[in-house]
């Protein structure tokens, strides 16, 4: 027990060192448009876009439609549906007819790889693209016009980057609990965390709402291209792994990728935290084991009782300071997010990516209900999370091996 103190206080520390620079970075990197080069070169490479679509997400049509709006001179768009009765399919039809400028296919139909739907769905794609450089977007993600430019500017001239991804938010248009717990998860916790451990680089951290690589370093490492990815249910995070593996780093633009969100209730909200949390716990073993000490209240409490514990500090004094001092700063975090100030704002920009007023005391009562639910459900996600191997997805059972791979079982097991 002796041994076991010191070990949580140390890994405590290190959140807490993980949480300054991760709210550094948030006020400093992504609170800016950086200039592409890339985009006012004619020579600049081509890429191609990949969409998999999926039914009507959110604000289906402002998302699929901010590709075509990239400010950048060689592009291609592949937008990708398994199902010929999808109704994702005249939505797209209608975007690509008022787009004939933008090198534009719909490909309908995929083959059957293995579990991952979304992987089986990109893989004609993938192998069809035009351009070395991909960019994968899911359908459900706006993103800001000079996105692509910046992205290509970091993989030109740093020979060291395999793989470039974006900070992921999402936007509550509903009011809804899980959308409201959605947002402020993506736009705190997570927020935070993610651009710390991508800033501090010791391994490798994507989701894959956004990422771009060349096909030729992933078919280095994996001579079937994605496909191969097909056996995992988080094929972005094995994606950016085998690149880090093999010699590859991993960068960040200044960008967000910007889901809206509405009508997910409460229990959306907690099975989804609690399935991408039992997908990755083989995956980053450590980081997942950690993960509460990452959370307000449980870092709180380890907190108070060492600075009683060792320095004769009132614990509740102690833990009442902390959790102001952490609120207070995941808010004006929030605030700075929201107000898209890494968004290039024109007569194109839907109105969930434009900047929301949080400066009224009925806004701040439902961010600091929000806040606080959310804060008390992490814990309880996170046992969850760890008490099996079964996930649903896309209203299909799996099971999550220990090699990080998955098999669809039935129901009934």
């Amino acid at each position: 027990m002796a041994s076991y103190v010191p070990d949580v206080l140390l890994k405590t520390i290190l959140a807490v060192f993980l949480l300054c620079i991760g709210y550094f970075r948030l006020q400093t990197k992504f609170a800016r448009v950086d200039r592409s080069r890339s985009s006012d070169k004619k020579e600049a490479p081509g890429v191609s876009i990949l969409r998999p679509m999926k039914g009507l997400d959110t604000e289906f049509e402002k998302c699929i439609e901010s590709a075509f709006q990239q400010e950048y001179p060689n592009f291609e768009i592949l937008l990708c549906v398994e199902n010929p009765n999808d109704p994702a399919i005249p939505v797209a039809k209608r975007i690509i007819e008022r787009h004939r400028n933008v090198d534009s296919t719909l490909i309908i139909g995929a083959e059957r790889y293995g579990v991952n739907p979304k992987v089986n769905n990109l893989t004609k794609a993938y192998e069809n693209a035009k351009y070395n450089i991909v960019w994968i977007l899911d359908s459900n993600c706006w993103v800001s016009s000079g996105t692509l430019g910046r992205a290509v500017d970091i993989l030109e001239t740093q020979p060291n980057i395999h793989l470039v991804h974006n900070l992921p938010l999402c936007v509550d248009i509903s009011g809804a609990w899980g959308s409201r717990l959605d947002e402020m998860y993506l736009s705190t916790s997570h927020a935070k965390f993610y651009v710390a451990i991508n800033a501090v680089a010791i391994a490798p951290c994507i989701m894959g709402k956004s990422n771009f690589f060349r096909r030729s370093q992933l078919n280095a490492v994996e001579p079937g291209g994605i496909k191969e990815f097909s056996k995992y249910i988080a094929e972005d995070h094995m994606i950016g792994d085998r690149l880090w593996k093999a010699g590859g780093r991993h960068a960040m633009t200044s960008d967000a990728v910007i889901q809206p969100v509405a009508d997910n209730s409460f229990s959306d909200y907690f099975f989804r935290r609690m399935r991408w949390q039992r997908v990755r716990k083989y995956m980053v073993v450590a980081a997942t084991m950690i993960e509460p000490l990452t959370e307000c209240f449980t870092c709180g409490l380890l907190g108070a009782a060492a600075f009683s514990y060792f320095l004769g500090v009132k614990f509740w004094l102690f833990y009442l300071c902390h959790i102001i001092l952490w609120c207070g700063l995941d808010f004006w975090n929030f605030i700075g997010l929201h107000k898209f100030r890494n968004v290039e704002v024109n007569s194109e920009t839907p109105f969930f990516a434009i900047p929301q007023n949080y400066d009224n005391a009925v806004a701040f009562k439902k961010w600091i209900q929000t806040w606080i639910v959310r804060e008390l459900m992490a814990l309880p996600i996170w046992i969850k999370a760890m008490s099996g191997r079964k996930i649903d997805w896309r209203n299909r059972l799996f099971y999550i091996k220990s090699d990080n791979t998955a098999v669809e079982i039935s129901r009934s097991l």
